[in-house]
């Protein structure tokens, strides 16, 4: 019999309040690893670059830059599934996803650990190389309730991840709205938790507006509110709020794109099925086509360090990395100027 992710619910609520209570992670390493993708201005893939092709520069000092294979990191993945909210309208588009992740994963020692959210992380499934045994609960989740907080669910996925193995390479697939609703973490936390833990962020999003607006026009007529005009009340077939949450929606910010770009990953919208195949698809390619660098910065100062990364004989070349990560106070200076 499949299990669903709804039975690991008393299991992930032990672990929610440890994630909660532990506001920001501290790396145990001063390897900064910087995952780098190289396109042609034609967005083709470039291939067959070395460690000298790239110039790397930590706060604008250049570093020494060391260049590894894909296979020597395996890939910690937390997949982040929206259930809440206006997720519900595209359930149909997370058919056969769990083909998908199989597809993105590539089989072990790669690993994946499913999580659902709405107003909190409500499951997670094991780290495991085989995502077919939770295809059932992947391909046709429960619907959440009205909440998507997208900043708890990725301070939640950051607490699994920090669980792995120190080696791995860690990264977070966010299949969600644009914005988030409901969160209780600040992003500037979420921030700095990224930059102090190698993690990348990638995001496939769907506008909640439209999803809600088209969701509108399937349910049936009781599910919208009359509406009173004149002396009667009129059964409305669609919610007309709508057009006035596109609108402000229009004009929030979308956080899930600026979070996947800040981390070093990258960040693409879907409608429907064939959309989000399509983005997935091209998320593989990239993913087990990225360059993995890594370095040792010559400056030890706590903070955020910004990140630039080129190519030393070919400016035209697209290059997409990380711009930043966060380097955390000694313990000895913590100590010491808790002392004074």
């Amino acid at each position: 019999m499949k299990l669903r992710l709804r039975e690991f619910v008393a299991f992930v609520s032990v672990w929610t309040s440890a994630a909660f209570a532990q506001t920001t992670l501290h790396t145990t390493t001063t390897l900064v690893v910087v995952p780098t993708l190289v396109q042609t201005p034609g967005k083709e893939l470039v291939y067959s670059l070395k460690a000298d092709d790239f110039v790397l520069a930590d706060n604008g000092v250049p570093q020494k830059v060391t260049l590894e294979e894909e296979t020597q990191r395996p890939v910690s993945l937390v997949v982040l599934m929206q259930t809440g909210g206006d997720a519900r309208g595209q359930f149909l588009s997370y058919a056969n996803l769990d083909t998908m992740l199989g597809s993105l994963i590539g089989g072990a020692p790669n690993e994946v650990s499913i999580v659902n959210f709405d107003s909190k992380a409500e499951a997670a499934s094991p780290f495991t190389s085989n995502v077919a045994e939770w295809g059932e609960a992947i391909d046709h989740p429960d619907v959440g309730d009205n909440g998507a907080a997208i900043f708890d669910g990725i301070s939640f996925g950051l607490d699994l991840l920090s669980k792995r193995p120190i080696g791995n390479r860690r990264a977070i697939l966010l299949i969600s709205q644009e914005h988030d609703d409901g969160s209780n973490a600040a992003m500037k936390d979420i921030v700095r938790e990224l930059g102090e833990t190698n993690t990348a962020i990638y995001s496939v999003t769907f506008s909640a507006e439209k999803t809600a607006a088209r969701q509108a026009f399937k349910d049936p007529a009781h599910l919208n509110p009359p509406l009173h005009v004149g002396e009667g009340d009129y059964q409305a077939y669609f919610n007309l709020s709508e057009p006035l949450r596109l609108i402000f929606g229009a004009m929030r910010k979308n956080t899930s794109a600026e979070l996947a770009t800040l981390s070093g990953g990258e960040w693409n919208s879907f409608d429907n099925l064939g959309e989000l195949t399509q983005d997935l698809g091209v998320l593989t390619n990239h993913l087990h086509n990225s360059y993995v660098l890594s370095f040792t910065p010559t400056s030890a100062a706590p903070g955020l360090h910004t990140i630039s990364v080129r190519l030393a004989r070919h400016p035209e070349m697209v290059v997409s990395a990380r711009s930043n990560y966060w380097a955390a106070e000694a313990e000895s200076n913590k100590q010491r100027n808790f002392d004074k």
